[in-house]
C-alpha cells in the first residue's frame, strides 16, 4: 500500500512539476503515451505506468513525464489547435523540439514564454547570422556586424541552430528532418506567400511532423494590430503559455491605445505627411535616391490608423524614387527604416548621396527620425516601440513626456522579463543611440 501511495504521490508531483521530467522523444507519435485504444489517458493508466517504473526501479522516462503533463493539463486527451489558416492541428504530447520558421517573431515569443531552448532549427527571409552593413554617422563611416534581432541577443544559440532555408525560395527538408522537430511553426509574412506556405506545410506533414501556421497582418486586407495579438495567442495555445501570451498582448495594446488616444482628435489638415524613406545603396545603384513604402504597406496602415498621420506617398507598391520625386512629395516628416542596413538621420543630412534633396521640408526642419535596426520589418514584439518613435517624431509636443531611450528600456524589461544588461545589449544591437530622437 505504501508503494502504491508513493506512486500516486509521484504522479501528482509530476503533474505539478510538469516539464522537469520531460525530455525530447525520439519521434513524434500520434498517440498519447500509455493511453488505451481510445487515445485518452485515465488516472489508472497513468498510475499504472508510474508504478511499473518505480517498482522496477528503472526510473522515470520522458514518456511518463509527457503522460503526466497530458493528464494534468490536457485532461488526458489529445490537444487540438486551430491555426490561422483554419487548419486543425492535433498534439499528443507537449512539443519539446520545435522548428520556428519565421523572421524571428516566433523566436521572440518563445523567449517571452521561456521555451526558447526547445528550438532545433531556424529560418529567415533576411540575413540572420552575424548580419553586416555599412552606414555613415556624423561624417564617420561605420560597419556593424552582429546579431540585430532581440531574440538572437537573448538566446545566442539561435544563431548556432541548423538553418533550413527560406519559405519564399525553398526549404531544405533534409536539414529539417535531421533536426528531428516534433512540431514546425510557420509564420506567413510578405516574403512567405500562401502558396509557398501551403506547399511547405504539406511536405512537412508528409514527413510525419505536425505544422501550425500563423499569419502576420500583411496577409489581411484590413491590416490591424490585433492580428499580431492573435498570432501570440495561438502560440500561447501551442506552448500552454496562455497567461504569458495575454500579458504580452495587454502590454503591447496598452502602448497602441496610448498612441491612439493622444492623436485621435487631430484635424485632417493638421496631420503631418510622412515618408517612409529607405536609403538603400541598391536604390542608388538603380538610379534613384531611395525607396518608399506605399499606402497599402503594413507600415503605412499602422502609421495612418494608429499614429494618425498621413503617408506622403499615395501610390501602390514599394518604389524607387528620384530626387525630383522626393522633392515633389516634400514630406513634413521622414522615417528611416532599416533598408539594406541601418541609416541614422545624419546620413540623410550630411551624406553626399542626398545633397540634391536638402530642400525637402522634413530635412530642412530636421524632422527626420530613424527606426531601430531590424532587417525585413514584419512587425515583431517591438512594433509598439517603432510606433512610439513615429508618434513622437510626428507629434513631439503630444509625446514630450516620453524619453524614448528610457521608455523603450522599460518596455523590453516588461515584455521579456530581462534586466538592464540584456536591455543594453538589445539597444546596442539595434542602434538605439543613433536614432537621434529628442
Amino acid at each position: 500500500m505504501r508503494k502504491i501511495l508513493s506512486c500516486i504521490l509521484v504522479m501528482m508531483l509530476l503533474a505539478s512539476a510538469v516539464l522537469m521530467a520531460v525530455t525530447p522523444a525520439a519521434a513524434y507519435e500520434e498517440k498519447i503515451p500509455f493511453a488505451g485504444e481510445d487515445n485518452e489517458l485515465t488516472k489508472d493508466e497513468l498510475s499504472s505506468a508510474i508504478c511499473s517504473y518505480m517498482l522496477d526501479e528503472v526510473g522515470l522516462s520522458d514518456d511518463v513525464g509527457d503522460a503526466a503533463y497530458v493528464y494534468a493539463y490536457w485532461e488526458g486527451k489529445p490537444k487540438t489547435i486551430v491555426d490561422m489558416t483554419d487548419r486543425t492541428v492535433t498534439l499528443y504530447r507537449p512539443p519539446e523540439r520545435v522548428a520556428p520558421l519565421s523572421n524571428t517573431f516566433i523566436e521572440e515569443v518563445m523567449c517571452v514564454f521561456g521555451v526558447e531552448d526547445r528550438s532545433v532549427a531556424v529560418s529567415a527571409c533576411c540575413c540572420r547570422d552575424n548580419s553586416s552593413y555599412d552606414y555613415t554617422y556624423k561624417g564617420e563611416h561605420y560597419t556593424f556586424t552582429g546579431a540585430s534581432y532581440p531574440s538572437d541577443v537573448l538566446y545566442p544559440k539561435f544563431l548556432e541552430l541548423p538553418y533550413v532555408g527560406r519559405l519564399d525560395s525553398g526549404i531544405n527538408y533534409e536539414t529539417l528532418a535531421t533536426a528531428k522537430p516534433e512540431l514546425v511553426i510557420i509564420r506567413m509574412t510578405c516574403c512567405a506567400s500562401e502558396e509557398n506556405v501551403k506547399r511547405a506545410a504539406k511536405v512537412i506533414e508528409s514527413m510525419g511532423i505536425p505544422v501550425v501556421v500563423i499569419k502576420d497582418p500583411s496577409n489581411y486586407e484590413d491590416q490591424r494590430e490585433d492580428i499580431i495579438y492573435k498570432e501570440i495567442a495561438v502560440l500561447g495555445e501551442v506552448f500552454d503559455k496562455q497567461r504569458e501570451a495575454q500579458q504580452s498582448i495587454d502590454r503591447m495594446d496598452e502602448v497602441v491605445e496610448t498612441i491612439k488616444e493622444r492623436t485621435k482628435d487631430i484635424p485632417e489638415d493638421e496631420k503631418p505627411t510622412v515618408l517612409y524613406f529607405g536609403l538603400s545603396r541598391k536604390a542608388r545603384e538603380e538610379g534613384g535616391v531611395g525607396n518608399v513604402q506605399s499606402i497599402d504597406a503594413l507600415e503605412s496602415e499602422f502609421l495612418e490608423n494608429i499614429v494618425n498621420a498621413k503617408n506622403a506617398f499615395r501610390g501602390m507598391g514599394r518604389q524607387i524614387m528620384s530626387s525630383e520625386q522626393v522633392l515633389a512629395l516634400n514630406p513634413d516628416v521622414i522615417i528611416l527604416p532599416t533598408s539594406h542596413g541601418h541609416h541614422p538621420p545624419t546620413e540623410l543630412y550630411e551624406s553626399e548621396h542626398f545633397k540634391n534633396i536638402q530642400e525637402v521640408k522634413a530635412i530642412k526642419e530636421k524632422r527626420v527620425c530613424s527606426l531601430p535596426a531590424t532587417s525585413c520589418r514584419s512587425e515583431r514584439l517591438e512594433f509598439p516601440i517603432e510606433l512610439m518613435i513615429e508618434a513622437k517624431c510626428c507629434y513631439p509636443e503630444r509625446f514630450a513626456d516620453i524619453d524614448i531611450s528610457e521608455w523603450s528600456s522599460d518596455y523590453y524589461k516588461e515584455i521579456y522579463g530581462i534586466e538592464d544588461d540584456k536591455v543594453e545589449e538589445i539597444k546596442l544591437a539595434q542602434q538605439y543611440y543613433r536614432l537621434e530622437i529628442e
